[in-house]
Order: C-alpha cells, then structure tokens, then sequence
C-alpha cells in the first residue's frame, strides 16, 4: 500500500509556521528536518493506529529485547512509505534538498551489539511480513557512549542522541509500577498462605512508543520502550562484571515487569478474560537473560490477579517459546542470589517454588539421577540459573537453525543502492518480499556479463566510501587497492590484535623492502570497547597508534593504509560493508556470539576469513569455493589448552622471526612507537600465555591472506565467490528465519 501525498510542501509548512514561523526558504536546516520528520509522522501513526486495530483480534507475537539498532529513520520511513520522490519534488521547488535533510538525523541510541541488529531485523521482518507483533525494549535516553580517540585513546563521552531521535517517538499515557527492595510478610488467609511485600520501594515506568514501519504494505507494529528517570538512562553491557552483572539484571526486571503488565493489561482492556491470554498473545523469547519472564508471569498472576498456582502456571508454560540466541558463558547466564533476593525478594520465593517443584519432577520421573538435580537445578550455590528455567515446563522449540539473521531491506536497499539496483535488473522487484529468491543468482556463476557487472557494483561501492571519507575527514585513499575490514566490540576474545600483528608484520617488511612487489591494500577496524575493558582499550590505542605512523609514512609507497573507523555506527557501516573486498572474522573459538557484522559484509560482496567459531563454520558451510576462508584453532583445541595448559605462547615466539618481530615492536625495539608503549599487550601475548591463541594462528592466519589475495587478482573467479556471499540472503535474510520460526511455533500452537 503506497502513501502519495498530494502537496508535501503546504502541509511541510503549515508545521513550520506552527512551530517556527518561517517559511520554508527562511527555515534552518533543523527546522526543516522537524518540519519534515512530523509530516512523515503523521502518515505513520495513522499506520500505527490502523495496525493495532486490525490485529486485536488475532494471535500477537511478542518479543522482548535489550536492544534495537534502528538506525536513521528518516531515510528508512521516507523510503517504506514510497515518499521519496514526492517530497524530493516538493522541497526542490523551495530550493530544499532532501539529502540535506537525512544529514540532521541522528541514531537511536538503543543498542550497540549484534542483538541490537538481530532484534532490529526481526522487527523490519514482523512488519514488512505483516505479522502481528509488539517488541519491548528500554529507553536508553545516554545511549552506551560516543567513542572519541584523542591522544590515540578512546574516550567515552555522553551520546546525545535524545535530542533528534526522539522526533520518532510517540509518547505513552499509561504508567507501569514495579516493587523492589523491603521484606515479605507471610500469613495465614482464608485459602492458605498470603504474601504481603513490606518496605519496599516503588519504581515508575513510562513508556515511548517507536513504530515499526512494514516495507510499503501499509502495515506498522509497535517498539515499546520502558523509561525509568535513572535505571534505564544508559546501557549496561552483558559482561562478566560483577557491578554491570547487577545494574543489568535490574534493567532486565524493569524490561519484563513491563512488558508482561502491559500485555496484560492490553487483553483485559479488549473485555478478555485472563485465561484466554494465550489464545491471543505468544512470546518469542531468545535472550536468555530475559527469562525472568516466567517467574514474574508467576507473580504477576498468583499475587496481583489471585490464580491458584495450577492455573497459573498452566497459563505460564503455554505463553513462552523459547529458543537461545546463541551459546554464552554460564557467568553471564546466572544471576546471584543475594542481589535478587534483596532487590525482588518476593520474586525470589516464586522461583523457589518453581525450582522445588521441578526438581520434584524430576526425581518422580527418575531423572534426576547421576548428578542431574545438581546440573538441571535453577538455583545452586546462591546462583541463579536462568538457562535451566526452561527445563521447568516452558516450551523450548527444536532446533530450527541458527537465529542468524539481517536485514536485506536494510543492507541492501536501503545501504547498497548498486547491488540493489543489480538483483532488481535480474530478479525484479520480487526479492524485496521474498529473499529467497535470491539463490537464483548463482544459475549466473559463469555469465561473465553478470560477473562483471559484480565487480562494477564493488568498484562503485570502494569509490563511494573514499569520497565519503574525503569528505568527513579529509582522509585520500586509494579505491583500486584491496580493502580489508573487521568492524566488531574491540576485545581480547574477539582478536582484533591477530589483524594488527598481522599489519604490523607487513608494514615491517615494507620498511625492510619498499620496492617489494605486493598487492597496495587498505585496512578498515572499528568497533568500541568495553568503558572497563582495559585490554581492548589497549588494543583501540595501538590501531589509532598503527594508522598514525603507517599512513604518514611515505617510504612504503601507498603500498598499505589502516584505518580506525571511530565511533562506529550504522550510518558508517552502511558505507564500509558494500566496499570491503576481505572481511575478517576472527572471534576466538567458544567466545563467540552472533558475528552480524561479517554475514552483512558477505551478502554485500565481501569475500571472508574467519576463526574456527561457530558462527563462521556456520556461514561457511553455506558458501562454496573457498568464499568463507576458515583457519586456526578449533573449539576442541581451545577447551582441551585451557584443560591441560599445554600451550605455550613464548614457543611460537622463538620459533617464528615474523611473530618475535612484531611482537617486540610492541616494546619499541624498531623505533615506529615508544619504548614499552604497549607493555601491557606484549604481556598479554607472552607473561600471561596468550588467552585467545593470537600467536598460535598468526603464521595460518598471514598464509591464508596471502592466498586470497593471489585469489583476488583472478578477475571471474574472485567474482563468482562474492556471488556465493551474495547468495547468502536467501538463507539468512530476517523474512527468511522468522517465516522458519512462525513455521514451528504454529505447529506447537495450543
């Protein structure tokens, strides 16, 4: 369904004398933006509104997440609502370009991982594929931090996204409380025991509403995000600190105290009964962490709507299919026991229920033998442990692939106009819908017309991101040289420091011998760390350090340039992943998480290199012809080191001069950096025995490269294989996985 507005501009400016009065030649480019936000505003809450009223009487899917990547809205709802053109017209005839106007819009600051970029392509799918859904999620008004690198350090400053970002936001009426802290008085009532929270302390929940725009289709769910004036204010990284751990399960409570009071609340407000809830609303659970849910469904039915416990958590079991994200240390899937007693002490008496009674289960049906209450038991050893909640009688889907998923809408067309407009001239417009199709494509693995129109989609894209670069920075590069890029959270797991060695390594021996005859490569790493990791802090100030000293270095001939992409974003993304010709994915195996950002390079073009992590043996058993190059330690390897202590860093640094060279440059011992600047990495590699197996992959590593980069100058050959990442949003493209999802939770439907 497409949205065409008959005179943009009258309505553009009777906003602007509303909230202004100017015109629009008179108006600020800020001005201009709000003006224009509001208009575009006002089609989609009548989407928004229509939507909602049309699904009430259906099955609701409801997914909860800690984070969303959005991105700029502007551009997106302009384009999902077909405004373009319309208003492209429009402002020109007042001497007004839209592409200014996309400039102003900032990113909403509600996620910094690959959840965020998960959930964000779950919730295009559910929109585009007009599926009824509600997401939940909070409201980070500070975001997770602006990265600035001043003396090559990374300084965390606030995000002040607020200030634009809240153009899209549509602000709630209704206010949820949630009790925490104080003590549980037990007494004796007319039909048994009666728990009466004493003490306790009250927290306010106001909510934002964000849309969620469908693909042209007329349709808009809803993001509903819970705003508290100081727990939710900024992120709170999942990591194995104890004081985030806390900060984070606090923010988690609030996030699903929330959504199951609202939800609630909504089926009741239709003249609903209680037990009917299920008829009408599932909840898709993936993030372990929020499986809190269930025991606060408990509460929420037993002590505010009086169930007996059988109907209650009859209702409870039925409510939620669960199915993991990914697989995650067992510290950052278990809370402690003491700060969930004291914060949610009556909480803490419905999971023990929950606990006893499954353990009961379990030895009544004999499986509780051979250590299986110690290893099946949600609470041990004043832990909590969130991943055996499940095991209680929530329904846990079968395996139904891995929840590796992005948005082709986003990636490709709204980020990679090019390939865009190339699978368009092939495949028509059906791929939009229906991404599938895709895999068509490689009927073309050896049209050399179709291979050469390719790589003149890769060639526009690398020339785009230089003039882009020139024009924000003022940075000169070279679109004819190989690109490389690792765009991740920079830390010593994900090993960011195996590509720096590795550049390190080359730059030496291109001061040793400039006239060497090489392929002239460019280097992009990006990504943040951690405002407490300290290591990959460390490993932020030796790229800014590399890039510094390597591209100011004229001996070497233009011959390598690395770039740190600061404070990365979606907007930079948008622009780097359709350029990259390698990327690289180097997550030491059993640290792994979702790895987003190499699958959206590949189906970008990109040809890759990864680590033996799950995620990467995944993608490359999708591909063919070596377009996923994989190396290194495995997960096995890894474990039985950790095991035995058999590896031993120093024997891979005597017995490789490239590796000792490098290493010990870290000292300053080749005179490109200061005596002992980075102690701390050289330390990290061989005092403290190289956690995450950097030297032991280097020589693999730099040999693979080596090869693919001969590969690289094999013209159709290279091309066929970024044909095959390409091919890759057939099999994971968001509309793809969820329609695998509802697939398997309509089979289990009650």
């Amino acid at each position: 369904m497409t949205i065409i507005d008959e005179k943009p501009e009258e309505e553009i400016q009777k906003i602007l004398y509303q909230h202004g009065a100017v015109t629009i030649e008179e108006a600020s480019s800020k001005e201009l933006y709000r003006a224009v936000s509001y208009h575009i505003r006002e089609t989609i809450g009548r989407q928004m509104s229509r939507t909602e009223k049309n699904s009430r009487e259906g099955m609701t899917m409801v997914y909860m997440s800690m984070e969303y990547l959005p991105g700029s809205l502007m551009r997106k709802n302009i384009d999902y609502l077909d405004k373009g053109k319309s208003l492209q017209e429009a402002l020109e005839k007042r001497g007004c370009n839209l592409r200014d106007l996309i400039l102003e819009d900032r990113e909403l600051g509600l996620g910094y991982s690959d959840i965020g970029y998960l959930s964000n392509g779950l919730m295009d799918t559910f929109a585009s594929g007009s599926y009824n859904a509600i997401g939940y999620g909070l409201l980070y008004r500070e975001g997770y931090f602006r990265q600035e690198i001043e003396n090559f350090q990374q300084l965390e400053k606030p995000d002040s996204w607020w200030v634009r970002g809240k153009n899209w936001l549509y602000k709630g009426d209704r206010k949820y409380r949630v009790t925490t802290g104080g003590r549980v008085d037990i007494s004796m009532g007319d039909k048994g025991l009666v728990f009466t929270p004493a003490d306790t302390k009250e927290l306010t929940l106001r909510y934002y509403d964000l849309p969620y725009l469908g693909y042209r289709n007329g349709f808009c769910n809803r993001l509903r995000l819970f705003d508290h004036e100081t727990i939710t204010r900024r992120i709170k990284p999942l990591d194995a600190t104890a004081e985030n751990r806390r900060e984070r399960f606090k923010q988690e409570y609030l996030l699903v105290s929330g959504a199951l009071q609202d939800v609630i609340s909504t089926h009741l407000s239709n003249g609903r009964e209680l037990e009917s809830l299920n008829d009408h609303f599932v909840f898709l659970m993936m993030d372990t962490n929020l499986l809190l849910a269930i025991p606060e469904m408990m509460r929420i039915l037993v002590d505010q709507y009086k169930l007996e416990w059988d109907d209650a958590w009859e209702i409870t079991s039925d409510a939620f299919f669960y199915t993991p994200l990914v697989p995650l240390e067992d510290t950052l899937l278990t809370l402690e026991g003491k700060t969930f007693r004291e914060w949610l002490p009556r909480l803490w008496m419905v999971l023990e229920e929950i606990h006893h009674r499954y353990l009961d289960r379990l030895k009544s049906t004999g499986k509780a033998e051979d250590g299986g209450v110690e290893s099946s038991g949600i609470l041990w050893d004043d832990q909590v442990r969130l991943y055996n909640i499940p095991g209680a009688g929530v329904y846990e889907g079968p395996p139904i692939g891995y929840p590796l998923a992005v948005s082709h809408r986003r990636w490709i067309l709204s980020g990679n106009p090019p390939l865009r407009d190339l699978i368009e001239a092939y495949l028509g417009q059906d791929f939009v819908e229906n991404p599938g199709v895709v895999k068509e494509l490689l009927k073309k693995e050896e049209d050399r017309e179709f291979l050469v129109r390719i790589s003149e989609v890769k060639e526009r894209n690398k020339e785009l991101l230089c003039q882009e670069l020139y024009r924000k920075e003022g940075i000169v590069l070279d679109s004819n040289t190989v690109f490389h890029g690792y765009l991740k959270d920079v830390s010593a797991s994900n090993r960011q420091l195996l590509m720096l060695l590795w550049i390190l390594d080359q730059y030496l021996m291109l001061k040793d011998n400039p006239n060497i005859d090489m392929i002239p490569r460019t280097i992009f790493i990006g990504g943040k760390a951690a405002a407490n990791d300290f290591e990959g802090k460390d490993i932020i100030r030796l790229a800014s350090r590399l890039a510094h000293v390597i591209n100011r270095d004229r001996t070497i001939k233009e011959k390598l340039k690395l770039i740190f992409v600061h404070d990365l974003s979606l907007k930079k993304e948008e622009f780097v992943y359709p350029a990259l010709d390698i990327t690289h994915s180097l997550t030491t195996p059993t640290k792994g998480g979702l790895h987003l950002a190499g699958l959206t390079a590949m189906i970008n073009g990109a040809v890759a290199i990864g680590s033996n992590e799950e995620t990467n043996i995944l993608l490359g058993g999708h591909t063919k012809d070596s377009s996923m190059e994989l190396f290194g330690i495995t997960a096995e390897e890894v474990e039985r080191c950790y095991n035995t202590k058999e590896y031993n860093s120093q024997e891979y640094y005597y017995l490789n001069r490239d590796i000792r060279r490098a290493v010990d440059a870290l000292l300053g011992k080749k005179d490109l950096i200061d005596e002992g600047e980075f102690r701390g990495i050289h330390d990290m590699l061989l005092k403290y025995n190289d956690n995450n197996f950097v030297l032991r992959d280097f020589k693999e590593y730099k040999k693979r490269i080596q090869t693919m980069e001969a590969d690289y100058l094999t013209g159709d050959k290279w091309t066929a294989k970024m044909l095959y990442n390409i091919a890759l949003i057939s099999e994971f493209a968001s509309d793809v996985v969820v329609a695998r999802y509802a697939k398997k939770m309509q089979q289990t439907s009650k």
